[in-house]
C-alpha cells in the first residue's frame, strides 16, 4: 500500500499530482524510506526546489527563505559553506544523471532558453518581458558545475575564491525563486557540465566560427562595448575601490583626499565601510591572505550548447545581446527551415522601448494563466507583430515597430474601457434616479413597491455590466497591459 496519496503533489517537484506524473513508474515510498537515490529521479523543478532548500539551509535564512540582516547573511558565506554548496550541486545533479532525459522531460508549450546578460537585473527584465506570452523561460545554472572544472579552480578544493561570486549567484537564486516555484522559470545544467570534452569541442568550435566571420567578430565587439556601457561603473566601484583594502584605498586617493579641504581620509573610509555593508554583492575579504577572488560575466551557455538545449527542450533563444542575435540570424540563412520562428519574435519583444512591457509582475505572469488567457495574448501579441514588423528579419527596428503598434492597440483598448465605463454611469444614473422617485412616493405607501420594481429592473443591466467587465479582457487582450501600474 501506497504512503503517497495519489492526489499529492508528485515526491518528484513537478507541479503535478503523483497520479498523473511518477506513480507506477517510480517507487517513492522506498525511495523515502531511505532505499534509492531520491536525486536521480527528481525533476527540474525538484531540482530547482532542492538547492533552494539547501542555501536557506547552509545561508541561515529563515523558513520563508527572508535574510534576518545583510550583515548575518553575508557573514553566511564562509569557505566551508561554499565548498558544501558546490558538494550539493553535484549530489542535485550527479555526474552520472542521464541530462538529456532530463532536459527532454521539461519540453511542452512555448518555453525560451534565455542566454543573454545574466547581471540580475538585466536577467529579470529579460524574464518579465517573455512571461507575458511563454509558458516557460529556461535559465542556465550560473554556479559553475565543480566536476568541469581544473582543480585549482574548483569550489570544492578551493572554495575560498569563490566566495563573493557565490553570494551574487546564491541573490540570483533567491530573486528567481518566487518564479521557479510557480513553475515560470526552470534553471537547467546544460549536457557540457556533464562532458568535458563537449565543453572543450564548442568551446574550440564557437573559437573558429569567430575568427573565420567578420560579421559576428563586429557583433561580438558591439556586445562588449554594450556590457562595459551597461556594468562597467558599477563593476569598477565594487570589484576594484569596494574590494581595495583601507591602506591601499587611501594611497590611491591621497591626490584628492585633502586638497580640497572637502574630503577627509576619515569621511572617505566612512563612505566606502558604509557602501561595503549596504551592498548586497559585495564580500569583503577574509584577510590578506585570502583576498583573490574568482569573477565570472555570463552569458548562459555558447550558440552551439544553447541550440543543442534548445533541441533537447523545444525552446526558442531569448538574449539581449547583439552578437548573440547576430548569430541566430547567420545560423538561419543556411538553415531557414530548421530555425523556430519564435526567435525574431522574442527579439522584436526584447528590444520594444514600451515601459508596458517591464511592468509585468509575476503576480500578473501568474493571473493570465489563472484566467486562462495567456494562449489568446500570446496570440495577439504575435499578430500585432506580424501587422508591424518584417517577421522574417532580425532587423533592431523590429522592436520599436512592434512597441508604436503594440501601444496603438493599447489605446484602442483604452478608449473601449472608457465607453464601457460612461455606459456604466448612464445606467447607474438612471437606477439612482428611479430610486430617488420612488423615496418621495414612501409617504404615500407607493414608494415601497416602486422602488423594489426600480432595483429588480436595474440588476439585469448591473449584471450584463459586470459580465461585460468580466469579458473585456478576452475581446481586447491589450487590456492586460492596462492594468499595469494601476
Amino acid at each position: 500500500m501506497s504512503g503517497i496519496s495519489r492526489n499529492a503533489r508528485c515526491p518528484c517537484g513537478t507541479v503535478a499530482k503523483y497520479k498523473f506524473c511518477c506513480l507506477g513508474k517510480v517507487d517513492w515510498d522506498a525511495i523515502e524510506r531511505g532505499d534509492g537515490d531520491r536525486y536521480q529521479h527528481l525533476s527540474v523543478r525538484g531540482r530547482n526546489l532542492a538547492f533552494t532548500d539547501l542555501i536557506c539551509e547552509l545561508l541561515l535564512l529563515d523558513s520563508d527563505r527572508h535574510l534576518r540582516s545583510l550583515e548575518h547573511y553575508k557573514k553566511a558565506f564562509t569557505a566551508q559553506n561554499v565548498r558544501k554548496l558546490y558538494e550539493g550541486i553535484v549530489r542535485i545533479w550527479p555526474p552520472d544523471l542521464d541530462i538529456h532525459a532530463t532536459l527532454r522531460s521539461i519540453r511542452g508549450g512555448v518555453s525560451g532558453l534565455y542566454v543573454g546578460d545574466y547581471e540580475k537585473d538585466q536577467l529579470l527584465r529579460g524574464l518579465v518581458r517573455h512571461s507575458a506570452y511563454a509558458s516557460k523561460l529556461l535559465v542556465c545554472d550560473p554556479f559553475v558545475y565543480p566536476l568541469s572544472v581544473r582543480d585549482e579552480y574548483s569550489p570544492i578544493l578551493n572554495p575560498d575564491q569563490h566566495r563573493a561570486q557565490t553570494l551574487r549567484n546564491v541573490n540570483l537564486w533567491l530573486s528567481l525563486f518566487p518564479w521557479i516555484h510557480a513553475d515560470l522559470v526552470s534553471v537547467i545544467r546544460t549536457p557540457c557540465d556533464f562532458d568535458r570534452q563537449l565543453k572543450w569541442d564548442s568551446m574550440k568550435e564557437q573559437e573558429q566560427k569567430f575568427a573565420t566571420n567578420a560579421e559576428l567578430a563586429e557583433a561580438a565587439e558591439v556586445s562588449v562595448e554594450e556590457m562595459m556601457r551597461r556594468h562597467s561603473e558599477g563593476w569598477k566601484f565594487r570589484d576594484l575601490i569596494l574590494s581595495m583594502p583601507d591602506g591601499a584605498l587611501l594611497e590611491q586617493m591621497k591626490n584628492v583626499v585633502g586638497t580640497s579641504g572637502k574630503v577627509t581620509k576619515e569621511g572617505l573610509l566612512a563612505y566606502v565601510h558604509q557602501r561595503r555593508a549596504a551592498d548586497p554583492d559585495f564580500l569583503a575579504p577574509l584577510g590578506p591572505e585570502n583576498d583573490t577572488q574568482l569573477h565570472a560575466v555570463s552569458a548562459g551557455a555558447g550558440y552551439n550548447i544553447a541550440c543543442m538545449v534548445s533541441e533537447l527542450t523545444g525552446s526558442y533563444l531569448v538574449t539581449d545581446l547583439h552578437v548573440k542575435w547576430k548569430e541566430i540570424e547567420v545560423d538561419r540563412r543556411s538553415r531557414a527551415d530548421q530555425v523556430d520562428a519564435w526567435s525574431p519574435f522574442a527579439k522584436a519583444m526584447q528590444e520594444a522601448t514600451l515601459k508596458n512591457l517591464d511592468d509585468v509582475s509575476l503576480e500578473d505572469a501568474l493571473a493570465i494563466r489563472k484566467d486562462g488567457r495567456l494562449e489568446g495574448l500570446r496570440v495577439f501579441l504575435r499578430k500585432v507583430w506580424k501587422q508591424a514588423c518584417d517577421t522574417s528579419s532580425y532587423s533592431s527596428v523590429n522592436g520599436q515597430l512592434f512597441a508604436e503598434e503594440l501601444q496603438d492597440e493599447i489605446r484602442k483598448t483604452e478608449y473601449e474601457w472608457a465607453q464601457l465605463d460612461q455606459e456604466l454611469l448612464r445606467q447607474s444614473g438612471a437606477i439612482g434616479a428611479g430610486l430617488a422617485t420612488a423615496s418621495t412616493l414612501l409617504g404615500s405607501g407607493q414608494g415601497e413597491f416602486l422602488a423594489a420594481a426600480t432595483v429588480v429592473a436595474g440588476a439585469p443591466l448591473l449584471a450584463a455590466s459586470a459580465w461585460q467587465r468580466h469579458e473585456f479582457p478576452k475581446k481586447f487582450p491589450a487590456a492586460f497591459f492596462l492594468r499595469l501600474g494601476r
